[in-house]
């Protein structure tokens, strides 16, 4: 096995109360038209899977393409082994990420060639259908994400998805063929209701059904002159039938409340391909007509004893048989054989959980837990089948350091719960928090003092009986804060970021001082203190340009971007590697990935092996075990035990190590190196090239401590990137001083 290969452990699957077992979110679902024994699935940001035995058993068929994040799935009835995977999950919550353009197969998914849709550059496909007899041309509906400038629209491909162009701009939902591929519909809040009746090839206005807010449409296969438009605006969802082809449509089952409240997210509309008078509408549950639409009825009902995962998030019918059906929703996937009146839970092999924060037991590295979307807070005890330990979303878990049967936990925006041994029972734990909390909120143990915990909403909480009780100590901090960090050798100094703005208390979170410094305004998601000392101190920010992690080394005094070579994407989590003692390791976890830094940050490789392209999202570290986790969006937690061949430095220099760069002319650059060193020692001051050869030793001699200044002349360099690497060895200390700063080099 490659060295530091991430290997999965779990959940395989979850279980979550009456629901059974879980996966995660899957937003679409579909048969082989051909041979229905093989189905596809695509997982909010797990990827392709695929099943060849009716959904007993699940193989991922992607692990490392461009995007994992998962549209909608179409399946050639002409040629089964070509799939089409348009990217990107338009079920807009925080939580649905961004895809890159379609991924298609033509080998059942073994693999797969990226083309983009059109000029986006972050897609939402919403669906993507194929002409009824002409299986080169496409149709793909887009949806929007104002902040990433996504406007969506309605495309079109006559060669089998290599290239798109635009048939309106604006969100669109939805898009469907007619049975004999003669008739398209679209529809969606940027584009309205529209109808072609050329195949797809133009689409004109029909006002007949006034698109809101999101907007889904069924076309019949055994009755095509009969249509469902389904509406949602605020909480409520209206449906619409029409028994003329589309061209006019009248209101159905008027009154009926489809538990609406989520249908921003959780939402579809779809007819059973053999009788039009079966017709399902898909919200939090799973409403079903059997009389073309007069009534509808809740056939899963997920919050009063249904085994039904909530959330649903898409439907697919058998191509063969009238009673079977499959279910996708925030849970996984579920089949039935009576038209939705009972249900299979076919999740057993999948892994694909989402997790937004994930811990382990100090004393007990086998102990891990973690907060995942809408399936509670999960728990192994060294199992590849995880427990559900209580419901909600999950967030935070936090082991206290002094005694590790004691546990908090948390549901969505700071629902803490605790438990008192060791994660068996656990009970509500709000006692005396006040205001809103963030989705996901602190939670943090004090190093070494039995019963204090740290939570924070609009202030700091503090509980001295192990969460027993809160009480509200902080002043200086504005907004909702979302992260927290104290350093264990000086749990006095603690800080807490609101937004993109970080706090810093010297008193053990009493009062906060504004040391944001220059930070990019970006929303902070990590915030983590060097263990040894409270000047180094390192966040992550989601977002895109400009960088995403940041380092201080004089205690948030001032900030430097140490982004480097890391791709542009957002990061979510750091951590600073210490198994016992310094090291010169970071590791930071963003959407493509983690990331590993020998230097302190100053350049980075991925540790790629064996960890799929999904999101990383949060880090763990066992120290005594020396195991790393990463708890990820969408495929589970990995793990990699010890880090082989990566050195170790000494840790980080407390003080100023600063470049000025002179250009008296153009042809005889210098560079001023300013360096401050803590303790009289063995200094060495050396320039390496981007291969990390040496290329130049600038000091090599014993310095007492104190601030110097040296001047290199760079006349005899070509232009490029290059390292300044100062480390201090010190005469009577065991510590090892080192500190890495990059130059640019422009002639």
């Amino acid at each position: 096995m490659e060295r530091n290969t991430w290997v999965n452990i779990g959940p395989t699957s979850g279980t979550y109360f009456t629901y059974g077992n879980i996966s995660s979110r899957i937003t679409t679902v579909k048969y082989d038209p051909v041979n229905p024994s093989t189905i596809y699935l695509g997982a909010a940001f797990g990827g392709v899977w695929k099943s060849t035995d009716g959904g007993t058993t699940w193989i991922p068929k992607m692990n490392d393409e461009v995007s994992l994040s998962s549209g909608s799935i179409a399946v050639d009835p002409n040629n089964p082994n070509i799939i089409y995977y348009g990217t990107g999950e338009a079920t807009y919550s925080g939580a649905s990420y961004y895809g890159r353009g379609l991924l298609k197969s033509t080998n059942g998914g073994d693999s797969w060639v990226n083309y983009p849709i059109g000029s986006v550059s972050f897609t939402y496909v919403s669906r993507i259908v194929i002409r009824p007899g002409a299986g080169n041309e496409l149709l793909a509906a887009l949806g929007t994400r104002s902040s990433l400038g996504v406007t969506g629209g309605l495309f079109r491909s006559t060669d089998g998805g290599v290239t798109w162009n635009v048939l309106v701009s604006g969100r669109c939902d939805d898009v469907v063929f007619s049975p004999d591929g003669s008739r398209a519909y679209a529809i969606g809040s940027g584009t309205g209701y529209r109808v072609s009746t050329d195949g797809g090839v133009t689409f004109n206005l029909n006002s007949t059904v006034t698109a809101t807010t999101r907007n889904h449409i069924a076309v019949s296969k055994s009755s095509p002159n009969i249509l469902f438009a389904a509406t949602h605006s605020g909480s409520t969802i209206s449906v619409f039938k029409s028994t003329d082809s589309g061209n006019n449509f009248s209101p159905a089952a008027s009154g009926t409340n489809f538990s609406g409240s989520q249908a921003w997210y959780d939402f579809y509309m779809h007819i059973n391909p053999f009788d039009p008078n079966y017709a399902y509408v898909g919200s939090i549950d799973i409403w079903r007509t059997t009389n073309g639409g007069t009534s509808f009825q809740n056939i899963t009902n997920g919050y009063a004893g249904g085994n039904v995962h909530v959330d649903q998030q898409n439907l697919e019918f058998h191509p063969t048989n009238s009673n079977e059906l499959l279910s996708v929703n925030d849970g996984g996937i579920w089949k039935s054989s009576d038209r939705g009146t009972s249900w299979t839970n076919l999740n057993t092999t999948l892994t694909l959980t989402q997790f937004y924060r994930i811990a382990s037991d100090p004393s007990n590295a086998a102990h891990i837990m973690g907060g995942t979307q809408d399936n509670g807070t999960q728990r192994t005890l060294g199992t590849q089948n995880w427990v559900g330990a209580f419901g909600g979303d999950g967030g935070e878990v936090c082991f206290h350091l002094t005694n590790s049967q004691y546990i908090l936990g948390e549901t969505q925006n700071n629902g803490v719960r605790r438990s008192q041994d060791g994660g068996e029972n656990w009970s509500t734990a709000t006692s005396g928090l006040t205001g809103s909390g963030s989705w996901v909120a602190p939670l943090i143990s004090h190093p070494d003092s039995s019963g204090i915990f740290y939570t924070a909403r609009q202030s700091v909480f503090k509980t001295t009986n192990w969460g027993s009780s809160w009480f509200s100590i902080s002043t200086g901090t504005s907004g909702t804060i979302r992260e927290m960090g104290l350093c264990r050798s000086s749990p006095d100094v603690m800080f807490a970021t609101s937004g993109s703005q970080v706090y810093k208390s010297t008193n053990r979170g009493y009062t906060y001082s504004n040391v944001t410094n220059g930070l990019p305004n970006k929303t902070i998601t990590g915030i983590y203190l060097h263990p040894d000392s409270s000047n180094v101190i390192l966040v992550s920010m989601s977002g895109f340009g400009g960088g995403n992690i940041f380092k201080s080394t004089n205690g948030g005094a001032s900030w430097t971007n140490i982004s480097s070579n890391l791709p542009d994407s957002p990061a979510n989590d750091l951590l600073i590697y210490y198994p016992g003692s310094p090291t010169s390791i970071y590791l930071i976890a963003n959407d493509v990935g983690v990331f590993i830094s020998n230097n302190y940050g100053s350049t980075w490789t991925e540790l790629a092996a064996g960890l799929p392209n999904t999101v990383a999202m949060h880090l763990d570290y066992n120290q005594g075990a020396n195991k790393i986790r990463i708890g990820t969006h969408g495929r589970g937690v990995f793990e990699i035990t010890g880090l082989t061949g990566i050195a170790s430095v000494g840790s980080e220099i407390p003080s100023d190590f600063s470049l000025e760069q002179n250009y008296p002319n153009p042809f005889n650059p210098s560079t001023t190196i300013k360096y401050n060193i803590p303790v009289k020692g063995n200094v060495t001051l050396k320039l390496y090239n981007t291969l990390g050869r040496e290329v130049e030793s600038i000091v090599s001699q014993i310095q007492n401590a104190g601030a110097y200044s040296v001047t290199l002349n760079a006349g005899s360099l070509t232009s490029g990137v290059y390292y300044y690497k100062l480390n201090v060895d010190p005469e009577n200390s065991a510590a090892n001083y080192s500190d890495t700063k990059k130059l640019i080099l422009l002639k």
